[in-house]
């Protein structure tokens, strides 16, 4: 392990994060705000012994019509490199308006009872099987609300799952499933999660 990574292991992961909070937010990005932690659900720091990267995201990312959000976002530190993740609803939303500020991802408390009903609906359907409740969903679900239904997209390590759901009664529609083989040329990936202990 490069000794620069050995110093910022020493620092803890709270001052990791804020280090590349502040990378995040000295960057020119097509917004008008800073990141803060309380615009991610999760955050983990991994390293290959050579740069620390920091994942900022969000499992599950609710999208209102015509919206769109920066919503999962990785940096890396001592190597300067970033990427950001825009989701919006409809697909091309933001690309059209001259000079459009993307926002980070933040979460109203209507978008959180509507995704309440979500995983309500998911839970109670015979279609599609349950997903564990909002806090210990683990893969990757983007909801896009639209004027009569929700539209549902999980991606799991395995399969990839899209559905619709009413937003009145909550029936499940137009679900359809695809199982994911694992990617023959795939290597293993080097960067390991920091053991703080």
């Amino acid at each position: 392990m490069d000794k620069e990574v050995k110093e910022l292991i020493a620092l803890g992961k709270d001052s990791i994060v804020e280090l590349a909070l502040k990378s995040l937010n000295s960057r020119s990005y097509q917004t008008n705000e800073k990141a803060s932690k309380e615009n991610f659900k999760k955050i983990e720091v991994c390293t290959n012994g050579k740069i620390i990267y920091v994942s900022f995201f969000n499992p599950i990312k609710y999208i209102p019509q015509k919206t769109v959000f920066y919503c999962d976002v990785l940096v890396g530190l001592l190597g300067g490199v970033s990427s950001k993740d825009a989701v919006s609803n409809p697909a091309d939303y933001g690309s059209t308006i001259p000079n459009y500020k993307i926002p980070f991802y933040k979460e109203t408390k209507e978008m959180k009872r509507n995704m309440q009903f979500v995983f309500e609906a998911i839970d109670k359907s015979n279609e599609i099987g349950s997903v564990g409740g909002i806090s210990n969903f683990v893969d990757d679900m983007t909801i896009r609300e639209y004027e009569n239904y929700y539209d549902i997209l999980v991606l799991s390590e395995s399969q990839e799952s899209s559905y619709k759901i009413e937003k009145i009664t909550g029936k499940i529609y137009d679900d359809q499933h695809a199982h994911l083989e694992p990617d023959p040329f795939e290597i293993e990936n080097e960067y390991k999660d920091i053991n703080w202990n």
